[in-house]
């Protein structure tokens, strides 16, 4: 039995028909991503799905029992609450099952007969229920996605009402992470996450056996975590088996084959309409009738949609400058009293195509708006090269007026344009008929950002200096970015935590953090491969570092007995029972006891790590041999680790 059935959703706001028939089925554990433009529908069906809206027409059917998780868009905290107990919050159902599942138990050791018979059936019951739910290991489940999405541990007790706009919204998701809901809603779950945390996210959410409806526009997330995609597509649902790559070829055969048969089917409506024309009168009267009744039966098809709108965005012609866009020497930033990084040296060439990495609050959009001249240094100096002329986007679009209308707004910036050339240019970027009359507050985000692209491009600079230029972004304008950035002769310096757009654009990384810009040749998956090679490496310079502390200490302790019983041996000591002086152990077998130690660490540490997957908490069986199995390792480690700290001569 299906999940969730969503059957001929209709939905109208005013005379504009929002869904139409919209129809899909979600099965447990089933991962699905939904796409669509923007405007399209993807909220409204959302909404309706979590019970937020009323459809006009149509029903959305949640299997009896199910638990639907929806992260909240606005997220309430009480005063008080810490992030720690908010999160924890989400499990307020497995704690009371495994209370009940405990209560059971001790009930089991006294009952007999009937009442024995029915809490064992409470018991299956129960245990079965908890594994659902997520199972055992709760209290690790949520520092483990705590820190996942990026929220360290000085926050985990911090009240959450305190929390910034972005970090509340994270609290949201982590808790519904938690809950061990059977079907989780996810809209854009990646913003407000840095690239670590979305890529942890991504794996998160690849193991969990929850059954997930995600909107996002991250490209990798839909080819990573998901085995089918929906399209939402003129108010009605297409589904495409497989990832957002499979898709993408699904959809182009899909359309081509319902052009062939469309064409095919329109080509023979001609030839049997001319045939009626030609014959019908004649003595081929009786035979041109019969076609006609034939044809009035035909069920026409629909020419297929191919709906190429997205913007036409036309690289401009990059200004002719030196070599040299830029070059820093000596740049410390930050804000007030607080310094982000310093002592920064950098050189930007003509042509370089530049990605902004780091962690959020590291100083990313800092150190863009420094070098694009939007922000002075707190000390050394940047030096801008000849004819270098700097086109920079601003994330939050809030250089635009919100009492101007589109048109109004881009005649603010070029006065000279015609008003045919203002609606010709607007409608690049889907600006058509009354849309480039509307004001700018009343925009979504998408139309924006749209918005603030049309006024960058008709600038002839030298170089973009681009802050998230792809929020809001649905996946065709994202396209056409890419595409434009690809014909651009200048130089590039964008931030972005699309992984896709970062790859597809650039050939160096600028990674901010740890108050210093490091520079790292190579597009993203370059730098994160180039950084999982230096912490490798680390790790195991790390380990060797602790076996040789472990060593020197055990060396520096048998050199210290031996000193002190030769000094007892000069002071005329008595000699041991045995007649024979003990002599310092075999280092050989000290050094296998340290890499035993070592590995018996390591067996411990992921098997930890597998109680939070679903794949072990939802199996009581291998949950049990896990935690006898790590019980019986903790036993062999504190043993090892006593014989280690009394290795003596």
């Amino acid at each position: 039995m299906s999940l969730l059935s969503i059957d001929g959703l209709k939905k109208h706001f005013g005379a504009q028909e929002i869904l139409r028939g919209a129809s899909t089925k979600i099965d447990p554990g089933e991962k699905v991503g939904m796409v669509g433009r923007n405007g399209g529908g993807k909220t409204t069906l959302f909404r309706i799905i979590a019970g937020e809206e009323v459809p006009d027409w149509g029903s959305v059917t949640l299997r009896r029992g199910a638990r639907l998780g929806v992260v909240p868009q606005r997220p309430v905290f009480h005063p008080g609450v810490t992030v720690r107990e908010y999160v924890a919050g989400g499990l307020s159902e497995v704690r009371q099952a495994i209370q009940e599942y405990e209560d059971c138990t001790h009930r089991m050791g006294h009952a007999e007969g009937e009442d024995l018979e029915r809490a064992m059936r409470d018991h299956d019951r129960l245990s079965s229920r908890i594994e659902e739910l997520g199972g055992w290991e709760t209290e690790r489940r949520v520092e483990v996605v705590l820190g996942g999405i990026g929220l360290v541990e000085q926050f985990w007790d911090r009240e959450a009402a305190t929390l910034s706009g972005g970090e509340k919204n994270r609290v949201a998701l982590a808790r519904e992470l938690v809950a061990g809901h059977d079907i989780l809603l996810l809209d854009e779950p990646t913003n407000h996450l840095d690239l670590e945390g979305i890529e942890w996210l991504e794996r998160y959410l690849k193991d969990l056996h929850t059954a997930i409806l995600v909107v996002s526009h991250d490209r990798r997330l839909l080819t990573n975590c998901v085995s089918r995609i929906i399209e939402l597509e003129r108010g009605e649902i297409v589904s495409y088996t497989g990832n957002y790559p499979k898709y993408i070829t699904l959809k182009q055969e899909r359309y081509e084959s319902e052009l062939r048969a469309f064409e095919q089917q329109q080509d023979m409506l001609r030839k049997e309409k001319a045939f009626i024309d030609k014959h019908m009168g004649s003595q081929r009267t009786a035979e041109a009738k019969g076609r006609q009744k034939r044809l009035e039966r035909v069920e026409k098809l629909e020419k297929p949609n191919h709906d190429v709108r997205r913007p036409v965005i036309r690289a401009p012609k990059a200004a002719r400058g030196g070599e040299e866009v830029l070059k820093a020497e000596g740049v410390s930033g930050g804000y007030g009293d607080k310094v982000l990084f310093k002592d920064v040296d950098l050189r930007i060439g003509r042509g370089q195509r530049i990605g902004i990495v780091g962690p959020n609050g590291a100083g990313k959009s800092t150190f863009l708006k420094l070098i694009a001249g939007k922000l002075d240094p707190m000390s050394g100096i940047v030096e801008r090269g000849h004819g270098a002329v700097c086109a920079y986007y601003d994330q939050d679009t809030s250089h635009l007026r919100g009492d101007h209308t589109a048109a109004e707004e881009l005649r603010r910036h070029y006065p000279a344009m015609t008003d045919q050339q203002v609606r010709d240019h607007l409608a690049r970027f889907l600006f058509r008929g009354d849309e480039i009359e509307k004001l700018v507050s009343l925009l979504s985000g998408g139309e924006r950002a749209r918005l603030s692209l049309s006024i960058l491009v008709l600038s002839e600079p030298s170089w973009f200096a681009l802050d998230e230029p792809t929020n809001h972004l649905d996946l065709a304008s994202r396209t056409a970015l890419e595409e434009m950035l690809g014909e651009f002769q200048g130089a590039i310096i964008c931030i972005s935590h699309d992984r896709a757009f970062l790859d597809g654009i650039t050939n160096t990384t600028y990674e901010v953090g740890g108050g210093t810009v490091r520079e790292f040749e190579g597009n993203y998956s370059a730098w994160r491969a180039t950084k999982e090679a230096e912490s490798s490496a680390a790790s195991d310079e790390r380990q060797k570092r602790e076996a040789a502390a472990r060593r020197a200490a055990v060396e520096a302790e048998a050199k210290r007995q031996q000193q002190a019983a030769q000094q007892q041996q000069q002071k005329g000591a008595p000699k041991s029972t045995s007649g024979k002086r003990k002599n310092p152990r075999n280092p050989f077998k000290l050094e296998q006891l340290e890499q035993r130690i070592m590995k018996l660490e390591e067996e411990l540490k992921k098997l930890h790590d597998s109680l939070v997957t679903e794949a072990v908490y939802k199996d009581a069986a291998k949950l049990r041999d896990t935690q006898f199995r790590i019980a019986e390792l903790e036993m062999e480690l504190e043993a090892a680790n006593e014989e280690w700290i009394n290795w003596d001569a």
